[in-house]
C-alpha cells in the first residue's frame, strides 16, 4: 500500500512538473535568430518552418511579414491568424513552437570535447554548458575559463575560475551565461594540474557532471557502485539519459570509457551493480524525448522499496 501511496504522490508531482514546463514555453519570449514551426491544421499545406530575421520579422508565404520578436508562441499566433484571413478567412487557428532557440545561444570554444554553437530554452550555469559540449577535456584548464561579452558594442572579458567553484560546490555563485557569450576553455601550460586531473588528486573522489540534480565533486568513504554515486549527487535529472551513462577511468597514462545502462541496473539488478572507484569521472548525458523518463521514476520507487 505505501508503494502504491508512492506511486499516486509521484504521478502527480510529475504532473506538476510538466504543467510548469508547458507554463514556462508560453511565456517564452521569441528572438532574433530563433527557428519556428508555423502549423495550420485548417490547411497543412501553409505549414512552414521559419527563422525569425534580424529585425525581427518572419515571412510566410500567405501573409507576408510579421512582427515575432518580443512576442510569446501564443501572441505571435493570433497576430499571425488575424494577418493571414485577411488573404484565407478559412484559416482561424495557428500554432507556433519553437523548434531552436537560436536567439539564446552561446559558443564553447577551445578543450572540450564537441565545441560549437549551443542553444537553451533557458541558459544554465558554465559547468552545465561545458557538459553539453561533452566535457572538458584531460587538457583543460579549468582554473582560467574566459567569457567573452560583446554588450552594446563593448567587449568584456570575465576569467572563471572553475576548478575552485567546482571544489567548493558554488556553481551558482558564478556570473550568469548570456545569450552571445564565447566561452572559451585553455589548456593546462607546463604539465601543471590546473583540469580535470587536478580535480581528481584524491583517491576517494568522484567527479560527477551532466543530467544530475548537484553535479561536482564528491568524496566517499565506503564502497559506492554507481547508482548510489548518481543519488548522491541529487539523482538524476528529468532529461538524464540513463542508459548511456560514462563512466571515465584513468588508468596509467590512458584513460578508459564504459558506457553503463544505469536504468537496466537498477530495474533488473543483473548483472551487479558498476562499482565506481576514486578518481572516476561520471558524465550523464541528455535525452530529447522528455516522457522516457517518466520510466525513471518507477525505476527508482522500485529501488527504494527494494
Amino acid at each position: 500500500q505505501k508503494v502504491s501511496e508512492t506511486i499516486t504522490v509521484l504521478l502527480i508531482a510529475f504532473s506538476i512538473f510538466n504543467t510548469m514546463a508547458y507554463a514556462q514555453k508560453q511565456n517564452y519570449i521569441i528572438g532574433p535568430g530563433d527557428v519556428l514551426d508555423v502549423t495550420f491544421w485548417q490547411d497543412p499545406g501553409l505549414n512552414s518552418k521559419v527563422t525569425v530575421a534580424e529585425d525581427s520579422t518572419i515571412t510566410l508565404s500567405v501573409g507576408g511579414t510579421v512582427q515575432a520578436g518580443g512576442f510569446t508562441t501564443e501572441q505571435l499566433a493570433d497576430k499571425i491568424v488575424e494577418q493571414i484571413s485577411i488573404f484565407n478567412r478559412r484559416i482561424t487557428q495557428a500554432s507556433v513552437t519553437v523548434a531552436q532557440y537560436g536567439s539564446r545561444a552561446v559558443f564553447v570554444m577551445g578543450n572540450v570535447s564537441h565545441p560549437g554553437k549551443f542553444t537553451f530554452e533557458h541558459i544554465p550555469n558554465l559547468w552545465d554548458i561545458l557538459s553539453e559540449a561533452g566535457g572538458p577535456t584531460t587538457a583543460a584548464n579549468l582554473s582560467s575559463v574566459m567569457i567573452m561579452r560583446n554588450t552594446k558594442g563593448k567587449h568584456q572579458i570575465l576569467n572563471i575560475d572553475l576548478t575552485e567553484a567546482i571544489r567548493n560546490q558554488t556553481l551558482n555563485s558564478l556570473p550568469r551565461i548570456k545569450p552571445g557569450d564565447n566561452i572559451f576553455v585553455p589548456a593546462v601550460v607546463g604539465g601543471g594540474n590546473a583540469g580535470i586531473q587536478g580535480i581528481q588528486s584524491q583517491e576517494n573522489v568522484l567527479f560527477i557532471y551532466g543530467e544530475v540534480g548537484s553535479a561536482g565533486v564528491y568524496t566517499f568513504n565506503k564502497k559506492l557502485n554507481l547508482l548510489e554515486a548518481l543519488i548522491t549527487a541529487g539523482g538524476p535529472t528529468i532529461r538524464a539519459k540513463l542508459d548511456e551513462v560514462a563512466v571515465i577511468r584513468k588508468i596509467g597514462a590512458y584513460s578508459n570509457v564504459t558506457k553503463v545502462n544505469v536504468a537496466r541496473y537498477a530495474k533488473e539488478s543483473v548483472p551487479e551493480f558498476f562499482m565506481v572507484k576514486g578518481g572516476d569521472t561520471i558524465f550523464i548525458p541528455r535525452k530529447k524525448d522528455i516522457r522516457e523518463s517518466i520510466a525513471w521514476n518507477f525505476v527508482m520507487i522500485a529501488a527504494g522499496a527494494a
